[in-house]
């Protein structure tokens, strides 16, 4: 932008330095796990005026109930959602096995995310889910020294890192398809953060927004904030949803919801569409809100009685 001068601050907003793994089983798994906090340093620096605006990936903030920085002023919001969106997609990553469906039988599995943990068990549920955390380097070392038989990873993640998803490497990368496994609320798309009174930031941001983006993001942003926040559960659950945009030819956007019991013995789903016409802000936040209120209505007040306390 003309006539702006940007100077880039690195922060280290690493939520999880140790790259350790520990055994999780398809009986012991963290029912009650505490999400990584992946924004807190860099939310701090922006409420207190040490930046003007922080580049996140979007899965990686909170649900609103629990992003803590806004909890005081200055409060933080989304200014921008830039695009496009990268394949939103998690992807299998291993030496031998290309598809979940193709994993030996107790075959072990990494991921330290609640809701990948409850859609691989409720597919396979023979599998030993490993809380594997850790930068991607960790995570493929443990891959190399055969502690795992496969990875689940943001397919995002990995383009963006400049790990090849093809035959030009020595794992197996193959997407995992969204009815096999629903990506969360926000992946693949790239979210910019500033305060909410700095009026003329904002404006400058919304030069660079992306429609498609957030559309997307608003519908899922909203489902997850929802479940979260009128859940009559402590433990954060297992929650995942995706909004597509119309295919070639067609008019509607399609959204699909998820909520699981972490053990993935009790999968619930909702799916809504919403007219390219009327595709606004307020009708994807609209949307959001009611297949929230609909999976919730299915869910009842028992769907996770014995798995958290309340």
């Amino acid at each position: 932008h003309k006539g702006i001068k940007a100077t880039i601050i690195p922060i280290d907003a690493s939520g999880d330095k140790t790259g350790a793994i520990d055994k999780t089983s398809t009986q012991q798994l963290p029912l009650a796990i505490q999400g990584v906090d992946f924004t807190g340093a860099l939310d701090e620096a922006l409420a207190d005026g040490i930046v003007d605006v922080v580049v996140h990936s979007l899965k990686d903030i909170p649900p609103a109930n629990r992003w803590r920085i806004n909890t005081d002023e200055p409060r933080i919001t989304i200014g921008a959602y830039l695009g496009p969106r990268e394949n939103p997609l998690d992807v299998l990553v291993s030496r031998e096995y290309e598809s979940i469906e193709s994993l030996p039988v107790g075959g072990k599995v990494g991921s330290a995310s609640l809701r990948r943990q409850a859609q691989l068990l409720a597919c396979r549920p023979d599998l030993e889910v490993m809380n594997i955390r850790g930068n991607v380097d960790a995570r493929l070392a443990a891959l190399d020294r055969g502690e795992l038989d496969g990875l689940v990873l943001a397919c995002a993640g990995l383009k963006r890192l400049g790990i090849p998803l093809d035959d030009n490497t020595i794992y197996k990368c193959n997407p995992i398809p969204a009815d096999v496994l629903l990506p969360g609320a926000g992946q693949g798309i790239i979210a910019v953060t500033c305060r909410e009174n700095d009026a003329t930031t904002i404006s400058l941001l919304r030069e660079v927004d992306h429609h498609d983006n957030r559309i997307a993001a608003t519908t899922e942003r909203s489902f997850l904030d929802s479940v979260d926040h009128l859940s009559p559960w402590s433990g954060r659950p297992p929650v995942a949803g995706l909004m597509t945009p119309p295919a070639s030819g067609e008019e509607l956007w399609h959204f699909r919801g998820l909520l699981a019991t972490p053990d993935g013995k009790k999968v619930l789903t909702v799916n809504k569409s919403l007219n390219n016409n009327n595709c606004n802000e307020a009708a994807a936040l609209n949307l959001g809100r009611i297949a929230a209120a609909d999976i919730l209505t299915k869910a009842g007040d028992n769907f996770f009685d014995g798995y958290y306390k309340l």
